[in-house]
């Protein structure tokens, strides 16, 4: 930054003033030294400042007339109003600057003019505020629908999701992950079939009893339980049977130190016995 009045820079750590009208910053003593900003054209530069003269309320056309006045007395007084000399008031005349009464020109405040003008840029302004509100408007409709819009589509679509059998497919996996984590077996339990068979790996099959009894078992020598399962897939087994069902995943079994991965398959069955309510009849570990 430069210091319009001595033109030299003002350094960071130097006391500084900055004007509050043109914001041209000045070192404190040149601010000091000039009784104000040093800027030419600013209100506050003291060359300026004390040159003007509040006229209050006044009108252009009592501005004009008072000036008139003014000059008319001086030119009576024998005074050239505009160099201050002899004034010639017989002949009206300023033989040093060649000032002449009747040369001043007249200054009437154009009223028609103006207010046609003032109409004009008036319609702009109207007009432009217009736009822009309908813009305003516009866009804050074209935001409402959108939200609207999507807060349907969203309620809708939830809505067909948990009526479907996808939702309680869902909710099944997590009753029965819970139950496996929480080493609940009676909500184990309530999750099969009387017809209930686990297939193992070497395919040998065994019944719902021998399967209670050997998660019975894991539940009582593991202190902690994690079954994790992505990439669920669900399948209906018959087109023309909607209450038999395939859901296959991959499952993660960690029981404290020991870890077990593998494609699980939980064949599902509902009907009036089971209050439609999804059940295992069927459980496979690849």
């Amino acid at each position: 930054m430069i210091c319009p009045y001595c033109k030299n820079i003002i350094k960071e750590k130097e006391e500084k003033v900055v004007c509050f009208r043109c914001e041209a910053c000045h070192h404190k003593k040149c601010w000091d030294e000039h009784n104000g900003c040093s800027t030419e054209d600013c209100y506050e530069n003291p060359n300026i400042k004390y040159q003007a003269e509040n006229v209050g309320n006044k009108t252009l056309p009592e501005i004009l007339s008072e000036i008139a006045s003014q000059k008319k007395q001086t030119t009576e007084d024998g005074i050239c109003p505009q160099c201050g000399k002899g004034y010639d008031k017989t002949l009206h005349k300023c033989f040093f600057c060649g000032y002449e009464e009747n040369s001043d020109i007249t200054i009437n405040e154009p009223v028609k003019e103006f207010h046609e003008e003032f109409e004009n840029r008036l319609k702009e302004k109207t007009s432009f505020k217009n736009q822009r509100r309908l813009i305003l408007f516009v866009s804050i409709g074209l935001v409402s629908l959108l939200i609207v819009f999507s807060v349907v589509f969203s309620y809708v679509r939830l809505n067909e999701y948990y009526k479907s059998e996808n939702y309680k497919v869902d909710l099944f996996l997590k009753e029965w992950t819970n139950a496996w984590e929480s080493k609940d077996i009676f909500k184990y339990r309530e999750l099969l079939d009387k017809d209930y068979q686990y297939i193992e790996k070497n395919s040998k099959p065994f019944g719902y009893d021998e399967r209670v009894k050997r998660i019975t078992k894991s539940f009582e020598t593991y202190k902690s339980i994690k079954v994790k399962i992505r990439d669920v897939k669900i399948e209906k087994s018959d087109t023309l049977k909607s209450d038999y069902i395939n859901v296959r995943f991959n499952q993660t079994y960690i029981a404290d130190k020991k870890e077990e991965k593998g494609i699980k398959t939980l064949r599902l069955y509902r009907s009036e016995d089971t209050k439609m309510q999804w059940k295992v009849f069927r459980e496979y570990f690849e």
